[in-house]
């Protein structure tokens, strides 16, 4: 009760605060807005005097209330984490699924509204909340963890949504022949329509819950994975068995079947295509924007969204569309644009992708409190049952046959996440929506069993998966610091197992992988990219990146730390005016690296502004050596490699001015030296092994 009663303390005034600003939108809408003053004349016509002051809701009234929801999401959002206790036990979804309950159950019982101003609409949903979380998923998604099982989630994105498809399609049928819906019939293909939109595991609730538990990557991939794939999959089903309801069982032929199959290779391969092309614009357009950094993030979020839109014109998948879009850019942009650019992109997508999460959950409870319900038990039952049984079914068999090719095996805990993971969501209920109820006269009977499966799996299956986690002792992701041996032994290893299928005659994933990688080395990179020289390896150059972006961070902490652990105190320090030279490969000439200086203790303390300084040195070690000094510029972001306060700071400290020099000179001999390095060890065992 304490608890509680803190809880109920921290967040009361935000909460009535938000119910006061929705009781005035409310009222304001049953008003009459112009509140005129009308005063009769002597010919009894009401004559209009000039008014001081007036409301004018209705000019703002969408947007006005588009901005209180997503205020009252925020709110909602900073009162729950501000109770661990509450977030540790409910995931937030939950939280935000009841808030939306409660909201809905006032506006439902007060008839403030009409529903139609707060149900979940489908065209809303699609076009507009979803793109941002499916984007932010594929643009952040790791490539190499989805490439190495993109076996495993096709089978489980197709084979197991048919196999769901048709046995809860078909359990449902044949339980309408007995007493348990008291009577209620339900047509054959209506309740294929039904499974094909209940089936397919939510991508919306499935990122949620298993972001909150850390689960491994491989689970994670397969199951987000899966989640997307079988986008292509549940539309194709779907609108399928709504076509043969408008044909009717009588008049469908094999033919039809057939089409039906071909549809959704075009629908799958549409969306794919649709998103690659999207984002080979995206790249191209990107390599003539460094004289305008500013429209960069702009340029990235337009070219997706119009992927995604591209993709619904053509009836193709749109979230396939989307993933593949964000998944392919993000492997050249980021060598494209600037940093700011690179930063802004991540915190942009991230708060679009929070937000809309947000309010999908909260309108999923708003959308519960509605008439367009029709509450059957046994048919909610049944539903929840063939649902639950047939997901555990699906994963046992497929992930067993999974296991005959993989090398790392799928355990049997490993089966019990992948199946209590199988969520519903927002997508099975927009779908649920759009049902014709003219053609389908059980449409209320569907929306209501869908309501119910979303609530149960994430309420329940939800809230106790991370216990079940934890219990069994499941691995968790690990939080790892790149580092360029890793990379490097990596990369051997791929050489090593591609040379190895190559001398056995054997065409495996490593060998396809090296052939993807050699043309995209020798025709994909040196389009797409502004810098030529990175066409090599990117790979390492990201990896460098990450190092240094880290190297940053504990700078910031402790400027000791400036320069890179391969060198010594001692070593550095002792750099006199002698210059050393490094020879990098036989065949190039040696490489000049400058007298570096390393400031002593005493000078730290000199400083008056830290946070001057450390910008100072983030800059020295984040900069591009190639960027010119150029005139401020409406649409660049930078005015020069400093802003003015850096540059009084060197001006009251000159030693600085080289010191910066001196590190940046030092960074790039490093990152080369460190590139030609890789390829030497990789030329070196590729001829041992030939040998």
């Amino acid at each position: 009760m304490i608890f509680m009663w803190n809880l109920f303390k921290r967040i009361k005034l935000s909460f009535w605060f938000y119910l006061l600003l929705t009781v005035i939108w409310l009222f304001s809408r049953q008003v009459n807005s112009t509140t005129s003053i009308e005063i009769s004349g002597a010919d009894d016509k009401p004559v209009g005097r000039y008014q001081v002051a007036k409301l004018n809701f209705d000019h703002v009234s969408d947007i006005y209330a588009i901005t209180l929801w997503i205020l009252l999401g925020c709110l909602a959002k900073i009162g729950f984490h501000m109770s661990h206790k509450l977030t540790q036990r409910f995931p937030e979804s939950c939280l935000l699924m009841v808030l939306g309950l409660i909201v809905g159950a006032i506006l439902y019982g007060t008839k403030l509204s009409s529903q139609k101003a707060y149900v979940l609409n489908s065209d809303t949903f699609f076009l507009f909340l979803l793109p941002p979380i499916i984007l932010e998923a594929g643009y952040f998604m790791p490539n190499r963890p989805f490439f190495n099982n993109i076996g495993t989630i096709l089978l489980f994105a197709i084979l197991n949504t048919f196999f769901n498809t048709f046995l809860i399609g078909t359990t449902i049928w044949a339980f309408s022949f007995t007493p348990i819906y008291g009577g209620v019939e339900f047509e054959m293909l209506h309740c294929f329509v039904f499974a094909s939109l209940i089936s397919a595991v939510d991508p919306v609730a499935v990122l949620a819950t298993f972001v909150e538990i850390h689960v491994n990557d491989m689970l994670y991939i397969i199951v987000f994975g899966e989640s997307l794939l079988n986008d292509a999959v549940s539309v194709v089903l779907y609108r399928l068995f709504e076509a043969f309801t408008d044909m009717g069982p009588a008049n469908i032929l094999p033919v039809d079947v057939v089409l039906g199959g071909i549809s959704f290779l075009i629908v799958a391969g549409g969306g794919v295509f649709i998103g690659i092309a999207f984002g080979i614009i995206a790249c191209y357009t990107t390599k003539f924007t460094s004289e305008a950094p500013i429209l960069e993030p702009l340029i990235i979020l337009i070219y997706s969204y119009l992927s995604y839109l591209t993709a619904e014109l053509f009836s193709t998948s749109g979230i396939l569309a989307i993933t593949f879009c964000g998944m392919f850019m993000k492997q050249y942009v980021e060598f494209n644009i600037a940093k700011k650019s690179n930063s802004s992109i991540e915190y942009i997508l991230k708060l679009a992708a929070n937000t809309t999460e947000t309010i999908i959950f909260i309108f999923m409870g708003l959308s519960t409190v509605s008439d367009e319900h029709s509450w059957n038990t046994g048919f909610v039952l049944v539903t929840l049952f063939s649902c639950a049984i047939y997901r555990i079914i699906g994963v046992i068999i497929f992930a067993n046959l999974a296991n005959k090719w993989r090398l790392v095996k799928l355990k049997s805990t490993d089966m019990l996440i992948m199946s209590y993971g199988g969520i519903r969501g927002a997508v099975a209920f927009a779908l649920a929506l759009i049902l014709d109820e003219n053609k389908i006269p059980r449409k209320k009977e569907f929306v209501t069993a869908t309501i119910s499966v979303v609530f149960f799996t994430v309420f329940i299956q939800g809230s106790t998966i991370g216990p079940i986690v934890k219990y069994f002792e499941i691995k968790c992701k690990e939080f790892e610091e790149p580092t360029m041996i890793a990379k490097l032994s990596n990369r051997m290893v791929d050489y090593i197992m591609s040379c190895l299928e190559d001398l056995s005659g054997i065409s495996g994933k490593h060998s396809l992988r090296d052939k993807i990688r050699t043309y995209d080395r020798d025709f994909i990179k040196p389009i797409l990219l502004r810098d030529k020289g990175l066409a090599k390896d990117i790979k390492l150059m990201s990896t460098l990146q990450k190092i240094n972006e880290l190297n940053v961070n504990r700078m910031a902490e402790n400027p000791i730390f400036v320069l890179p652990p391969s060198h010594t105190y001692n070593q550095l320090a002792n750099f006199g005016g002698t210059s050393p030279r490094i020879f990098i490969d036989s065949d190039q000439s040696d490489v000049y690296v400058p007298q570096i200086k390393i400031l002593k203790t005493e000078s730290f303390d000199e400083t008056s502004d830290d946070e001057d300084y450390s910008d100072l040195l983030q800059n020295a070690i984040t900069a591009d050596q190639s960027r010119t000094v150029k005139r401020y510029r409406r649409l660049s972001q930078f005015e020069d490699d400093f802003d003015i306060a850096q540059k009084k700071l060197l001006t009251r400290n000159p030693e600085l001015n080289q010191f910066r020099m001196d590190v940046l000179l030092e960074k790039e001999v490093l990152n080369l030296t460190t590139i030609q390095f890789s390829f030497q060890i990789e030329k070196c065992f590729f001829n041992l092994i030939l040998i």
